[in-house]
């Protein structure tokens, strides 16, 4: 369904929402610490500080904190108005919170502040994504236009990763650590101020009370649908999926000491990866969302695992590696965004009625811990146990290949509809999925 001509004011303000949804995500894509302050972070860790991957991602552990209760910041959006609004005062208060915390972060040297400053950007950005996710959904179901909106989303997302990872490269490159971390934090500052402007001009929204009859009725659905077995299926593997030990940190120290890479070419490579990750976007919504919901989780486990075994290619210096890289970052960036659409899509699929909001965000918050654990996890058998990537490459891969073993306790997942709903949420604060070096703290959506 789209908007009709009878209802031009409808149209008109489903267009102003396009551009909304469009330069949201264009600007959480700077946002995010794994925006364009990723790599200027990674580099100051580690040439400023001298840290080596394990302290790296333990450091910024913390921040998926915010990203795993994001459920939350829905049922607080949901049923707790801020002078009169649902959405757009909390906006308001969301993305100042997130600038507050980039401007901060604009004077400090110390890993603990600086850590600090980043968790007040993460727990303002991972709330507006979600209250941004709402107003999506609300406006989808008034215009038909959810699918859209997603696409918009998504694509845009993309785009920023890959201006950022261009942008960030050069920044450490003529830049001091310090000094490229600063001007990343002041220029990423700009990012929620902009949304906390566009979202309180375009989004309509009327005023209303605390709604505890909707509260209760979404209680009981809760509480229905935790009892259900496939459910508690989609949880056990989205959680293995994710726990696939992943190498963001060792991977960004071995393109440094071993591969002897710039930091102009590994932002490079995030950009490559990035623009992977567009075409993955377009190919998922062109032909993988028309497969069973198995053949998609199949393809991307397949693809997955071999996507980590690409990078043995790279564990020594040959005068090929560059290119190999590039190589593996487009294509294998294309597969880790189909794999990434594929589990949103199992996610909401599982989601029982009148609680999708809540289950999906507890669902993606179930995929942020998970992927954090795995980064830590992968960075301490890489300084404490290995000292190599091989090893952790073979363990990576051999988790994401199991998880073939899982595909059967899913046979009560419901198929998506052919129409235009929701086929899954707003970019993540993820990863690439199993054997993706990349990850929430190592450089999503979201």
């Amino acid at each position: 369904m789209t908007p009709t001509n009878n209802n031009r004011d409808l149209t008109a303000y489903a267009r102003r929402l396009v551009y909304l949804f469009g330069l949201v995500y264009f600007c959480q894509g700077i946002g995010q610490h794994v925006g364009l302050v990723s790599q200027p972070l990674q580099f100051f860790f580690k040439q400023a500080l001298g840290l080596n991957p394990a302290q790296v991602t333990e450091y910024l552990a913390v921040l998926t904190i915010p990203w795993a209760i994001k459920p939350l910041y829905g049922l607080v959006s949901d049923f707790i108005p801020l002078f009169g609004y649902r959405r757009k005062t909390w906006l308001l208060v969301t993305n100042t919170l997130a600038a507050a915390g980039f401007l901060w972060l604009f004077g400090l040297d110390s890993p603990v502040t600086i850590v600090t400053a980043l968790m007040l950007t993460a727990f303002g950005t991972a709330a507006s994504d979600v209250i941004i996710d709402a107003v999506m959904v609300e406006n989808g179901k008034k215009t038909g236009m959810t699918a859209q909106f997603q696409s918009v989303q998504w694509l845009w997302i993309n785009i920023a990763s890959v201006g950022t990872s261009l942008f960030g490269g050069w920044l450490c490159t003529v830049f001091a650590p310090t000094t490229a971390l600063h001007v990343a934090a002041i220029i990423t500052m700009c990012a929620p101020l902009a949304v906390m402007t566009a979202s309180w001009f375009i989004v309509r929204e009327e005023k209303s009370p605390i709604n505890i009859t909707e509260m209760k009725a979404t209680t009981k659905s809760l509480f229905t649908g935790f009892r259900s077995k496939t459910l508690w299926a989609v949880i056990a593997f989205l959680a293995f999926w994710y726990f696939s030990p992943s190498f963001g940190s060792p991977w960004y120290y071995h393109q440094v000491d071993t591969l002897h890479f710039s930091q102009a070419f590994i932002g490079i490579l995030a950009a490559v990866g990035s623009a992977g990750q567009v075409l993955g976007a377009l190919a998922y919504g062109r032909w993988f969302a028309k497969r069973p919901l198995k053949q998609q989780l199949g393809f991307s486990i397949l693809t997955g695992t071999i996507g980590t075994l690409a990078y043995l290619l790279l564990l020594t210096p040959s005068a090929y590696s560059q290119a190999i890289a590039i190589g593996i970052n487009l294509v294998f960036g294309a597969a880790a965004m189909i794999a990434t659409l594929s589990t949103l899509t199992l996610a909401a699929q599982a989601c029982p009625p009148k609680a999708e909001g809540f289950t999906f965000a507890a669902l993606m918050s179930v995929t942020n811990a998970f992927t954090q654990i795995s980064a830590i996890i992968g960075a301490r058998l890489y300084v404490d146990v290995f000292g190599s990537l091989m090893p952790l490459i073979f363990i990576s891969a051999g988790f994401t290949f199991a998880c073939f073993l899982l595909l059967p306790i899913l046979s009560g997942v419901p198929e998506a509809k052919d129409d235009d709903g929701d086929n899954g949420g707003g970019p993540q604060n993820g990863d690439g999925g199993p054997g993706s070096p990349q990850g929430p703290v190592d450089g999503d959506k979201k």
